[in-house]
């Protein structure tokens, strides 16, 4: 059965960590959903609900039948630190770990114990520990970058991040870690660094940076705006593209393009990301296609399409942007008719 790590516990719990933050573990992929027919299963669901009470009510049955079932124990010490019970947490953690202590999530979760209580080498300990039981684990070097951070030691977090980045080189999601972490720590050249590179791999990652309380700290810094207000993505070579210019003032979140452009998507049910980017002078939507409505003039915004290659046909592109341009055209229309739409 896999377990999930133990920090995200910790912080419910209540816990204090370093003055500027806890570090931003990886986060563990859990191999199946956990089956509720059995009460290790329901125990662990019950724990991902946040139900501690409920996970404490179904473990103790089967830890008064099996006093050492080390894989229990193991979860009521998380039920346990949930609810604040502390003490009793460790107790079972440690009793876990002396029956069985090939249970790597005991590990992680003693590191989290000890990060809480800022004994940074004793969580060091653990975490290699971890890594023992399972070297090829994606979280192990992000983890040891994250507590040496935090002891304040550059030059190993430093070194345990870029084994990160080296087995992760085309994951935006690995960079944005190490930028978070990078940030949360003040080193802010760096996060920004990083962050660049999360985006260039996935410019989603910049709205995702937006609102990540994580970054607040870097959020008045230039390195940081300069990656907030660059839109710096290049199409592939063969990507399908289409430019039409409009006589509509951008006027950021309210500018009649992006909700003549909302309403197209709408009205079609083309399926769109939630997450709509805007700034002063362009936004980006992304559904079948990505879709940036751009300032060119006081009184011209241009709306730029563009799909990777291969994704259309070249037929099927001229048919989806002229469609979508109509569609657009038509809500406009509507927009100025009713007086929203007018300069």
């Amino acid at each position: 059965m896999v377990f999930r790590r133990l920090l995200p516990l910790l912080c419910a719990a209540g816990l204090a960590f370093a003055p500027f933050g806890s570090p931003v573990f990886a986060s563990q992929a859990v191999a199946g959903a956990p089956s509720a027919g059995d009460p290790l299963s329901a125990a662990q669901l019950a724990l991902d609900a946040g139900d501690s009470e409920r996970a404490l009510a179904l473990l103790a049955p089967l830890l008064k039948r099996e006093p050492k079932n080390a894989a229990a124990l193991l979860l009521r010490s998380t039920a346990r630190c949930i609810g604040g019970e502390l003490d009793l947490c460790r107790e079972d953690l440690d009793r876990a770990l002396e029956l069985d202590p090939t249970l790597r999530q005991g590990w992680l979760n003693r590191a989290g114990l000890a990060i809480a209580d800022k004994r940074y080498d004793d969580a060091i300990a653990a975490l290699t520990q971890a890594e023992r039981l399972d070297p090829g684990a994606s979280d192990n070097a992000i983890n040891l970058g994250a507590v040496y951070l935090l002891q304040g030691k550059l030059e190993p977090a430093s070194r345990e991040f870029e084994r990160h980045l080296v087995a992760n080189a085309r994951s935006a999601d690995a960079y944005y870690l190490v930028a978070t972490n990078f940030a949360l720590a003040g080193y802010s050249a760096f996060a920004a660094q990083n962050l660049g590179r999360a985006i260039e791999l996935d410019e989603r990652s910049r709205v995702r940076a937006r609102s990540d309380a994580n970054f607040a700290e870097l959020a008045s810094t230039r390195p940081f705006q300069v990656l907030l207000t660059s839109d710096t993505f290049v199409p592939p070579a063969g990507s399908a593209s289409a430019s039409r210019m409009y006589r509509s003032p951008y006027k950021g979140a309210d500018s009649p393009l992006l909700v003549a452009v909302l309403n197209a998507l709408q009205i079609a049910g083309t399926p769109m990301d939630p997450k709509v980017e805007v700034t002063d002078d362009w936004a980006l939507l992304w559904s079948d296609v990505r879709i940036k409505i751009a300032r060119r003039s006081d009184q011209e915004t241009a709306v730029e399409l563009s799909a990777a290659p291969g994704k259309f046909s070249a037929e099927a592109w001229d048919r989806r942007s002229r469609e979508l341009y109509e569609s657009i055209e038509r809500e406009l229309l509507k927009l100025g008719r009713s007086g929203l739409g007018r300069p």
